[in-house]
């Protein structure tokens, strides 16, 4: 059994608790430190509960809790590169060093993928307990096959749909900014998303959430009728196929349970 529930997502904060078993993970912890707290409770978990965090990169809507974490014997695993920033930031933490090697954590497989984002070196994550997989990527730049092949055939499936490219490119923000986000190490849009989604959701897939939506250059329900029509073209079809949930950032989403 896997269960997954996005606490928030988007530049203010992003955070996901994972659980199989005796392992029950965040990923990244991006939101306030109360705020992770009060959204745990609310689906009945302690932060003693926890086995460990794994983060993604060390942008601010990723670490920004960590500091709740201080002294609380809960291991936060970072990539070795990223490990002397952290530690900057937050010296009494328990930060363990991993690479792309695949680790145990209380009996779940974690699998660190690099993706292409401009930080020093971001990571998705590929979890299974041997049954069950759950994959997660957002600040993904561009879509690449290592992407596609450590997300492929997952049951639970967390994937970036940033921002809709009209409304970016039209929008107030700064010309260097639209570079940056439509860039190959920025974000990819809803219809990079839903050609994403093609290629990896497979019959075998039971819920999608569409995370890391920009609240200035995106609508939940453009990005929701986006990935629906490109995977109901491909025979894949929302409600009797598989579920898609859009991740907003000022509420958790649904907690989804698989077995």
């Amino acid at each position: 059994m896997l269960k997954l529930c996005p606490l928030g997502s988007g530049s203010k904060g992003n955070c996901i608790y994972l659980e199989s078993g005796e392992s029950r993970l965040l990923i990244d912890a991006g939101l306030p430190f109360l705020e992770i707290k009060r959204r745990l409770r609310e689906i009945d978990v302690r932060l003693c509960d926890l086995t460990g965090v794994v983060i993604t990169h060390e942008h601010t809507d990723h670490i920004n809790g960590l500091s709740g974490f201080c002294g609380s014997g809960v291991p936060v695993f970072v990539h070795d590169y990223v490990v002397r920033i952290i530690e900057s930031k937050f010296p009494k933490l328990d930060i363990r060093g991993i690479r792309e090697e695949a680790f145990d954590l209380s009996g779940l497989r974690v699998k660190p993928f690099k993706i292409p984002h401009d930080a020093v070196y971001p990571l998705g994550y590929r979890f299974t307990d041997g049954k069950l997989s759950a994959s997660v990527a957002t600040d993904i730049g561009r879509v690449t096959e290592s992407i596609i092949d450590n997300m492929k055939d997952s049951d639970l499936i967390v994937a970036e749909a940033n921002h809709d490219e009209d409304m970016l490119m039209k929008g107030a923000y700064p010309y260097q900014l639209k570079q940056r986000i439509i860039g190959g190490k920025g974000h990819i849009n809803n219809a990079l998303s839903a050609e994403l989604l093609t290629k990896i959701v497979t019959g075998r897939t039971k819920n999608i959430f569409l995370a890391h939506l920009s609240e200035e250059n995106n609508l939940p329900e453009l990005a929701f009728d986006i990935v629906a029509k490109y995977l109901s073209a491909h025979n894949i079809h929302e409600g009797s196929d598989v579920k898609i949930e859009v991740l907003k950032q000022r509420e958790r989403g649904s907690l989804t349970v698989v077995y």
